[in-house]
């Protein structure tokens, strides 16, 4: 299959270090992946100033315009500037109609580029805006304003996942020159659900960050859909608003993957075998809030689809956590978990949900009932949502009880634990496992500070897209037995967070101790 990216940034700006400072660079990233072409803007019209950084990036890609297409940052201030509106003209006339709005780097609320796009309009721009910069709410909105007033243009979401994914949902009901790329689109159902709705020509291939690895991918690789929807995501809905004819042969250097067999496997939509897979974190989901899309509406059909995509994706056991323990009443709902689970025996294994805002309805002889009975392993906490830090003495138990019987700990960490760089050394025998890894950036230095100081502590896979962390570089760092794998479904896609750990650039002997091994030694040291 050939694949086409949605733009992806090149050269030097100020504002971070540059994943791509040269097209060299980025083809390099491309070939490993096995995308064909991608669309590419320059750093240097981002952050400094566009009339300049795009006509440096002609420059840049011109040996390699057959891979690289060319988008073009534009600004309210483009309108103003002498000769810049010509320019921009003669490149639209000239075929180049991409352009990439960054409002929140450009500082200009999006309505304002309406004098420029008024300019280009004739020309069927398609117009890339990238919401990994922080847009709210009023910048879609104005999206919902241009988008109206120029149905030949078209308006294409970049970088969005799931906390703004009704807004996109609903911008996309309302106009139908917009569209989504696929590059952050981690949630569960999501291609489906888009194709549903509103049609395949809605829905584009990108990539997003290296450490996205192949995220994008193995997600659409595995999508309930069809070929020719795969085809039409993977390049054929870009090519035709762009007018680009499709490619008769493949232009990626692909790498034969002979040390990644079950990377190559999964990213053709195949399931893992030959090796033992453990998800462990996963949410039995139901009807939810917090701008999550869930298809199911109770707790019990939810575990069926979970049931689906673990043997489509060759996953051997969940370990799961109930939605109705961590925002209801949290005896109720760790006892639903318990029971449904009985359906599908040796699939699942369960962490005690433990809300401190109840902990008088939780003493020792509760936790010995339920943990007596076999089915759960350890515990949740997440102490962001429940706004309990912790630091927090009512938390007391759950260190206590862990390190008596040397259970694991599953945390929602994301940049709130400073305080386990005390706790976790004072319960040597509870195994400390960092949801997230952190989350961003400053998340996982957080959590890589923890883990130097305390070898009982662990480091969980999903939502670590959100770093630009190569996590190889983690793996390095503490070794691979410091690792377990998650993914957060149901309500994140597993297949995405499967994609994005398999295709990390290390062989897979060094990842599959990650997928089991690791939790199987933590789960047999239980006392």
């Amino acid at each position: 299959m050939n694949y086409f990216a949605t733009p992806v940034k090149i050269g030097c700006g100020a504002y971070e270090k540059p994943e791509f400072p040269t097209p060299e660079s980025l083809l390099k990233h491309l070939d490993y992946l096995g995308i064909d072409r991608s669309l590419v803007f320059s750093v240097e019209a981002q952050d400094y100033a566009p009339s300049a950084g795009n006509k440096s990036l002609l420059r840049m890609i011109e040996p390699f315009r057959e891979r690289l297409i060319p988008a073009f940052v534009i600004t309210p201030a483009d309108f103003f500037e002498f000769g810049t509106m010509d320019w921009l003209r003669e490149q639209a006339k000239a075929g180049n109609c991409a352009f990439c709005l960054r409002p929140a780097v450009s500082r200009f609320p999006v309505r304002q580029i309406e004098r420029v796009l008024a300019e280009l309009a004739p020309f069927h721009p398609v117009l890339f805006l990238d919401t990994g910069y922080g847009s709210g709410e009023s910048d879609f909105r104005d999206v919902e304003y241009l988008a109206t007033k120029y149905p030949a243009s078209h308006f294409i979401i970049c970088k969005q996942m799931w906390g703004g994914f009704g807004t996109v949902l609903d911008l996309m009901w309302r106009c139908k020159n917009i569209g989504v790329d696929i590059s952050w689109l981690h949630m569960r159902d999501t291609f489906e659900m888009v194709i549903e709705q509103f049609g395949v020509e809605r829905l584009f291939f990108g990539i997003g960050h290296t450490t996205h690895y192949g995220a994008a991918i193995g997600a659409l690789a595995h999508a309930q859909i069809t070929p020719e929807q795969k085809e039409a995501i993977a390049h054929g809905n870009l090519e035709e608003l762009l007018g680009l004819a499709p490619l008769t042969k493949k232009l990626a250097h692909e790498p034969d993957f002979a040390d990644k067999p079950l990377w190559k496997k999964f990213k053709e939509g195949g399931a893992l075998d030959g090796v033992k897979v453990y998800d462990v974190h996963t949410h039995l989901e139901g009807p939810t809030t917090r701008g999550w899309f869930i298809r199911e509406n109770n707790p019990a059909d939810a575990l069926d689809a979970m049931v689906k995509f673990m043997d489509r994706h060759g996953v051997d056991k969940l370990a799961l956590i109930d939605e109705k323990a961590l925002f209801g009443d949290i005896l109720e709902g760790n006892r639903e978990a318990e029971e449904l689970v009985q359906k599908y025996p040796g699939r699942f294994m369960g962490y005690f949900v433990f809300n401190p805002w109840y902990a008088d309805d939780v003493d020792e002889a509760v936790l010995d009932e339920f943990f007596g009975r076999g089915y759960y392993i350890g515990f949740k906490l997440l102490a962001g949502y429940w706004r309990i830090p912790y630091a927090d003495p009512r938390y007391n138990i759950v260190w206590e009880y862990a390190d008596k019987h040397h259970l694991p700990i599953l945390l929602h960490t994301w940049g709130d634990a400073e305080a386990l760089k005390t706790i976790a050394p004072k319960y040597p025998n509870a195994k400390f496992i960092l949801g997230h890894s952190g989350g961003g950036n400053a998340g996982r230095v957080q959590s890589e500070e923890i883990a130097a100081i305390s070898s009982n502590v662990y480091f969980e896979f999903c939502g670590t897209f959100c770093s630009t962390l190569p996590w190889e570089d983690s793996i390095r760092k503490f070794g691979n037995t410091r690792f377990v794998f998650g993914s957060d479904a149901a309500g994140h896609n597993e297949a995405y967070e499967l994609a994005c750990f398999l295709s990390i650039p290390l062989p897979d002997k060094e990842l599959t101790p990650i997928l089991s091994a690791n939790f199987d030694r933590i789960l047999a040291d239980r006392k």
